[in-house]
């Protein structure tokens, strides 16, 4: 456990440390060819992801946006510090970290139709991504318990994100 939380204050580290700044290419609306992924806090609730990629001028664009379903009030305060640590990949390169530029839309079990923001990779668009599309990768955070502030799990518990599985809420 104790290595967990190195690991989630290490990634946090970096998150702040060394932000991803990307070129805004404007927004899309969310629809077909979305996949989804993201994660649950050990709590209960979660964050759902949904994105994709495309070429546009040799580029790779990725666009993208994110929700949470009901959860409890501690983790609330800390969705978007898991945000900023999530990557999208494609055939194994990773095209952004830092899923900020992201649109967050309210919690609906179908978000087809809102909007999603895009911004263009550093990496070049390359034929394999069309082949394997996006797929969203959120690590494993542990935020300690220290004394109920906004990272604490409330009764000496840590709050925990891992990521799963989630329900497709694109259709």
């Amino acid at each position: 456990m104790h290595g967990a939380l190195i690991a989630g204050a290490l990634v946090l580290g970096l998150v702040a440390g060394g932000c991803a700044r990307y070129v805004s290419v404007g927004t899309d609306t969310v629809g077909p060819g979305y996949v989804t992924g993201g994660g649950e806090w050990n709590g209960g609730g979660g964050i759902t992801v949904v994105a994709r990629i495309f070429e546009r001028g040799g580029a790779t664009v990725v666009c993208g946006a994110w929700t949470t379903d009901i959860q409890p009030v501690m983790d609330m305060g800390v969705n978007d510090e898991v945000i900023e640590i999530g990557s999208i990949y494609a055939a194994g390169t990773r095209l952004v970290m830092n899923l900020g530029f992201m649109a967050r839309v309210p919690y609906a079990d179908n978000i087809t139709g809102e909007q999603a923001g895009c911004v263009a990779s550093p990496v070049p668009w390359r034929a394999e991504f069309a082949e394997t599309g996006p797929r969203v990768r959120i690590p494993r955070v542990v935020f300690p318990a220290d004394g109920g502030d906004k990272h604490s799990g409330g009764g000496g518990s840590p709050l925990i994100f891992r990521e799963t599985t989630r329900p497709d809420i694109v259709r």
